[in-house]
Order: structure tokens, then sequence, then C-alpha cells
């Protein structure tokens, strides 16, 4: 049982080493919070999604993404920059991926708040269509480190959206 295991290893290993992948688009998320997503969202407008870009980079089992994301507020819109690595699994067409990383608040406008950095949690299925992939994306986002030690299921936010990514290499 071991040789075996140590032959599909052996086997397997060119094949992860070559296996690069570069994707970049774009992404949509509904930036509720968790009580939305269980009671449904009464007044759904514009406000309530963020949008931006993002990039994911695949070598073997491996993968590191970075999505950039305007976060529309009122009074303090701001960017919001999510990295993760994280681990992936191609079964035919369809991607399974999970990450964690940090994640950064850019303030916009000069007045507010100042920078943050926190922490995400993601999960990814993607339906891989040649050069083009479809798919759908969380995030569990915590907006700051302070907050870990807190109840999680009241400060952090669970994002939900899609991603549409085209393959360049």
């Amino acid at each position: 049982m071991k040789k075996l295991i140590v032959v599909l290893m052996i086997a397997l290993l060119p094949t992860l080493a070559f296996a690069l992948d570069f994707q970049i688009g774009g992404t949509a998320m509904y930036k509720g919070i968790l009580e939305d997503i269980t009671s449904g969202p009464t007044d759904l407008g514009l406000d309530d999604f963020t949008f931006g870009a993002e990039a994911r980079l695949s070598l073997g089992l491996l993968q590191g993404a970075a999505a950039v994301l305007y976060y529309p507020d009122e009074f303090d819109p701001s960017l919001i920059a999510l990295t993760d690595i994280g681990v992936t699994l191609n079964l035919a067409i369809v991607r399974l991926g999970v990450g964690i990383g940090p994640n950064f608040f850019i303030p916009l406008n000069d007045g507010g708040p100042t920078g943050s950095l926190g922490l995400n949690l993601k999960g990814a299925v993607d339906l891989q269509l040649g050069g083009l992939s479809v798919g759908l994306v969380g995030y569990y986002y915590l907006a700051s480190l302070e907050d870990i030690g807190a109840d999680l299921f009241e400060t952090a936010q669970p994002w939900l959206g899609l991603t549409v990514l085209f393959k360049l290499f």
C-alpha cells in the first residue's frame, strides 16, 4: 500500500509542478449581515452590494487570490482588499477552493476612519468553461483583528457574490 502511494505521488508531481493558472475578472458581492440572509432582505438596493476586480494565481493545489472591492457608503466610501491563500481542487469542469488571509480597509475620505487590518475566510465554487470561469464565492469577513476574541456571529459579515474570471495563462 505504501508503495502505491509513493508511485502515485511521483506520477502526480510533474503534473502539479506545471499546473500554473492565472485568472482575472470582475466580482460583485452582497455585503449584508447574517441576519439579512436568514430573515431575507427587505430594502435591497445598490448600496447593499460591493463591486470590484479579482485575480487568482494557482499552482497545483495551492491558490493565492486578491480582490479589490469598492465599498459604497454614504459617509465613508472605501476600498477593501481581500487577500487569501488556500487550496483548490479541480474536479472536471468544477473547481472548489478554500482560503484564509488578511483584508485591508482603505478609506477614500480624508476625514473618515483610518485604514485597518482584518481577516477573511473564503470559499469558492467555479464552473470552468474553457478560458472563462463563472463562480459563486463566499467570504466570512472580519473587519478588524481586534474582533477575533468577540462573538463572530455578531462582528463578522458573511459576503456572498458572483465572479466572472478570464484565464490569461
